[in-house]
């Protein structure tokens, strides 16, 4: 763990897609899938918080929270309130829908910033603005989208001084590329990882 670094969940989202929290999904292998995403997230940052929408939803889980400015604005909103709360220059930053979140690609792009506003790995489906490192001078920028009621982080960047990480860069770090899995939809979830269905077990009522 480098203490430069700090660490954000978003897990504010309403999950519509989801028909359910998808923060509070049970994994087979013990806990919710929230906890799965802060765990991988604490191995390379401290401290980590919860960009959890509204400030104290989350707060069973016993990580600090930080709440949107803005209500309703999505992973911008989260972004901008963890680099608003960040104690550290670079914040890492999962969404909690990331099961398979890579601590050493997040290690990766940290360690590849040289100023920029955000280290951003590319993907097949392009570029992962919630898998990434974000420096604090994005603040502004990512403030005023929000003013502006631009809502896409994808825009945000456009505005942002941004370092692409191509597959040659990070594939050492993640051969499987897997850390850009996410859960949006039922069908998504890695039917060997996640419980669902009207006899599992969830997480405890918060």
């Amino acid at each position: 763990m480098t203490g430069a670094l700090a660490g954000v969940v978003l897990c504010g989202g309403q999950s519509s897609r989801m028909g359910t929290d998808k923060a509070l999904l049970e994994m087979e292998d013990g806990g919710p899938l929230l906890l799965r995403v802060a765990l991988r997230l604490a191995e390379v940052a401290d401290p980590v918080m919860l960009a959890s929408g509204s400030a104290g939803r989350l707060e069973a889980f016993g990580y600090p929270e930080v709440g949107d400015e803005v209500p309703g604005a999505g992973p911008l909103a989260g972004i901008a309130a963890g680099l608003a709360a960040s104690p550290h220059e670079l914040t890492a930053v999962v969404a909690v829908d990331m099961p398979l979140a890579s601590p050493a690609v997040l290690r990766l792009l940290a360690s590849l910033a040289r100023g920029e506003d955000a280290v951003v790995p590319v993907s097949s489906s392009g570029l992962e603005p919630l898998h990434a490192v974000y420096a604090r001078t994005a603040l502004p920028r990512l403030e005023t989208a929000l003013r502006g009621d631009h809502l896409s982080v994808r825009e945000a960047l456009r505005g942002l001084r941004v370092r692409e990480v191509r597959q040659d860069e990070w594939h050492p770090a993640d051969p499987s590329g897997r850390f850009a899995l996410n859960v949006n939809r039922a069908e998504d979830l890695p039917a060997r990882n996640v419980s669902r269905g009207p006899g599992d077990r969830r997480a405890p009522s918060i």
